[in-house]
């Protein structure tokens, strides 16, 4: 009994000892910045003679409860590199909820938008697949950081209207920031 009770303490003792460095401000120092790049993977593209369509899901997430984050570009490229959108040239898309759109890039604090592949890429044959998506935000303040994840979502489809069933699979991903100013 006696030497469990010293295994118990020196535990405990070891324990407490070795969380002495940590504190509320090594966990709480999250990346911030005033503009960053954040790139993601995706695809978007028919299988099994067109019953089913895979395609990507971006969901953008302004963490800031005070500041609004802007999109400033979108840039889409298939595997080999080739640019398949470019919000510059194209004009920006209108996101699925509403919250972005043409006359409105700036994800205002707390907003999440969401962004399909459906109906703004494509479908692409295997040697233009899989796809990148380039984001280049900004913030007139340092920020958290763009929170940015690909959903990449397969679906039932009728190959002659064209219309969509029920899903099939899904998986989640988080974007990498690749850049930060």
């Amino acid at each position: 009994m006696n030497n469990k009770a010293c295994i118990v303490f020196a535990g405990l003792f070891l324990s407490l000892a070795s969380a002495g460095p940590l504190s509320a401000r090594d966990i709480d120092d999250d990346t911030k910045a005033r503009q960053g790049t954040v790139r993601c993977g995706g695809s978007n593209f028919l299988r099994l003679n067109g019953t089913e369509v895979q395609f990507t899901s971006y969901n953008f997430r302004n963490m800031s409860s005070t500041t609004p984050i802007t999109i400033e570009r979108l840039r889409f490229f298939d595997a080999t590199g080739s640019a398949l959108f470019d919000s510059n040239a194209s004009g920006f898309p209108l996101f699925d909820n509403g919250i972005l759109g043409p006359s409105d890039n700036v994800l205002d604090p707390n907003q999440t938008a969401q962004l399909d592949t459906l109906g703004l890429l494509p479908f692409l044959p295997d040697t233009q697949r899989p796809i990148q998506l380039e984001i280049n935000w900004s913030a007139p303040e340092r920020v958290l950081t763009l929170d940015v994840a690909l959903v990449r979502v397969g679906r039932q489809r009728d190959p002659v209207t064209g219309q969509q069933g029920p899903e099939r699979s899904r998986h989640v991903r988080e974007c990498r920031t690749i850049r930060l100013r």
